[in-house]
């Protein structure tokens, strides 16, 4: 009896599979370009983000968190969402410090995201 993969806490690989499904035989790989979009897309977030917290503008913040989680979980980033969750969270609640604490976070979560992307996507 063979191994299974190991389960990812990254990503969640159903999501790969359904949005790949959606494309026909002999077109393109249809996640490849959601991955590559994504990831040019929360770049840009995760500047904006930064911005947003260093001008002190809490409904910004909220607003990219909320955007960026959507994002996350359109993908399945599985490990991303629940940290854009607790910014947005925190910038409702009126604390840039702890938004900014979670933004660290985020930036690391999404390296990983970028790294499991680039991996399913070859």
């Amino acid at each position: 009896m063979g191994l299974a993969a190991p389960k990812s806490t990254v990503l969640d690989v159903s999501v790969a599979a359904a949005i790949r499904a959606l494309g026909g035989p002999g077109e393109p790989d249809v996640f490849a370009e959601v991955a590559r979009l994504f990831l040019a897309d929360v770049a840009i977030h995760l500047s904006a983000l930064g911005a947003a917290i260093a001008a002190g503008q809490k409904e910004s913040v909220r607003e990219i968190a909320h955007r960026l989680r959507g994002g996350a979980l359109e993908i399945g980033a599985v490990s991303m969402a629940p940290v854009c969750a607790a910014i947005e969270h925190a910038a409702r609640a009126g604390s840039l410090e702890d938004a900014a604490a979670q933004a660290q976070s985020l930036d690391r979560e999404f390296a990983l995201v970028r790294q499991e992307l680039e991996q399913v996507t070859q």
